[in-house]
């Protein structure tokens, strides 16, 4: 095996030999559950009407960041495995390649040698290109749970989405869901989008409609001030890109060719729209 042959099955081995990452986060306790009912059966004051609903919200909150947190340890033991798995396939490959000092001293056995060098390089550019299609997947799985980490997170902190049967509740909610989707110049969803596209697919869903480019939109529904904003709003950051505000300071966004639809802050010199309906 020459020198260049073990240098490139090298460097596909040392892509798989670091870590795999962190450990999945811990799902909150069960007995989490158990303790807020207790609490509100304990709470005979007058407010008690208000504290029941409170705790009920806390009790679901609590069970949907279980959830998410179990989609989590599933998305990142699948992906340490994966990893776990390129990682020996790539190592088989160059051991043998190593292994293989045999000096052909006939025109078959250098056709041979020439066969197992090529055989070699195949597999070890299959193992590579195979596990980049599942780190595709498994990043493509956790953009939107990132967002729903982040929701759990920012729940205590005050963001609320409207409320889902709203119109903007309905966008927002609409929007959200197409996290992780690609950026397609002049595309218009259910699962490619350009900026525009995204704001008028969503809030098609509400049954409102918005004209087709951000040149239009920045013309829909009436001006509102930046210190007003609320989920639902048409964000303008420049003339030429529009974004929909969640709340909490950010927006989601298909933003530019390359990337993907995902959540990101709220700029300070923008202009917003909110529309009628």
């Amino acid at each position: 095996m020459s020198g260049s042959d073990l240098a490139a099955l090298g460097r596909a081995y040392e892509l798989f030999a670091g870590s795999s990452g962190d450990a999945a986060p811990e799902a909150p306790e069960p007995h989490y559950d158990g303790l807020l009912a207790r609490s509100a059966a304990l709470n005979d004051a007058g407010g008690q009407q208000l504290y029941r609903p409170a705790v009920e919200r806390s009790r679901q909150a609590l069970q949907s960041a279980a959830a998410t947190d179990s989609a989590v340890n599933a998305t990142m033991t699948e992906a340490r495995r994966d990893h776990a798995v390129a990682h020996a396939l790539t190592k088989r490959v160059l051991d043998e390649a190593r292994a293989d000092t045999t000096l052909p001293d006939n025109p078959i056995a250098q056709r041979e040698a020439i066969r197992r060098r090529v055989a070699r390089l195949h597999a070890q550019q299959a193992h590579v290109l195979a596990a980049r299609r599942k780190a595709q997947r498994h990043r493509s799985r956790w953009r939107p749970l990132s967002y729903r980490m982040l929701h759990h997170g920012a729940a205590l902190r005050g963001l609320r989405l409207p409320p889902p049967n709203s119109r903007s509740g309905i966008a927002v909610r609409a929007a959200l869901s197409r996290l992780g989707r690609p950026y397609v110049w002049g595309a218009t969803g259910p699962d490619q989008f350009d900026c525009s596209g995204l704001t008028q697919w969503s809030y098609a869903r509400a049954g409102i409609h918005l004209d087709r480019t951000t040149y239009q939109q920045i013309y829909d529904g009436v001006p509102v001030p930046r210190s007003h904003v609320r989920p639902g709003d048409l964000v303008f950051p420049t003339a030429g890109h529009v974004q929909l505000a969640i709340g909490n300071n950010l927006v989601v966004e298909a933003p530019h060719s390359g990337a993907a639809v995902r959540i990101s802050p709220l700029g300070a010199g923008v202009q917003i729209r909110r529309p009628r309906g």
